[in-house]
């Protein structure tokens, strides 16, 4: 990946890859993202999350499924310059978002070693990083090693 665009889109083609059933089909993976690339293919608005979250009607926390005590997490903090808005926020148990703390919900993951992202936080992070870099002028430039290596092996459901 070269860019913050390569970066995001290659994610989103291989969350389409799993949600297909072909998550080890790296020439399936390739052409979305070229498609994504191409704008033969466009990554869904980040209110289809919302939504799936709300049909879902998570009385549970995303993370572990305890269903007590249940609060609102932001995947990107405040104080790390997320909004405050219902696309940063996750339904999170007391417990796991004080393990969180005001860590980004990607530096969390990698500090619970063989847990898997579920799928919701994963589409609303990836597309709450893309508008955020897309904001800052960032989605063509290159990559920073930094964030390349932050994003790499990560297990998602």
């Amino acid at each position: 990946m070269k860019t913050y665009q390569d970066l995001v889109y290659y994610e989103w083609a291989k969350t389409i890859a799993r949600s297909a059933g072909m998550k080890s089909n790296f020439a399936f993976i390739m052409d979305r993202m070229s498609k994504l690339k191409g704008a033969e293919l466009q990554m869904s608005d980040i209110v289809r999350e919302d939504r799936l979250m709300a049909l879902e009607g998570r009385k549970e926390c995303i993370y572990c499924g305890f269903d007590q005590n249940l609060t609102w997490d932001h995947l990107i903090p405040l104080s790390r310059g997320g909004a405050d808005t219902i696309s940063n926020n996750v339904p999170a148990c007391s417990k796991c978002n004080s393990s969180k703390g005001n860590r980004d919900v990607l530096e969390w993951y990698r500090s619970r070693r063989g847990v898997q992202i579920p799928r919701i936080v994963w589409g609303k992070y990836l597309k709450l990083s893309y508008e955020v870099w897309r904001a800052s002028g960032l989605l063509d430039k290159p990559l920073a090693v930094e964030d390349k290596n932050r994003w790499s092996g990560l297990q998602v459901e």
